[in-house]
């Protein structure tokens, strides 16, 4: 894993851990069906990450990922841009 990566890993990780501190790193895997949606909110979480990495997310993108990892790559994308 990258920086890029391990930052952007770390900000999803730290949102998920509000409501569930026993989340790992290995938890970003799963589905995003399977998460704590209520801990997830897209909005918020784009734009920490934006923040994180100097980046513009477009918002109709991130809506539609059904996986943190798809979330994360697109992330990885903008900002290698």
């Amino acid at each position: 894993m990258n920086d890029i990566e391990r930052r952007i890993t770390d900000v999803m990780l730290a949102k998920l851990q509000v409501r569930d501190p026993s989340l790992t790193h290995e938890d970003l895997d799963r589905p995003v069906a399977d998460l704590d949606l209520d801990s997830l909110d897209v909005v918020e979480l784009t734009q920490l990450l934006e923040r994180e990495l100097r980046v513009k997310a477009d918002l109709k993108e991130t809506a539609g990922f059904a996986f943190l990892y798809e979330f994360s790559s697109y992330f990885v994308t903008l900002a290698k841009a």
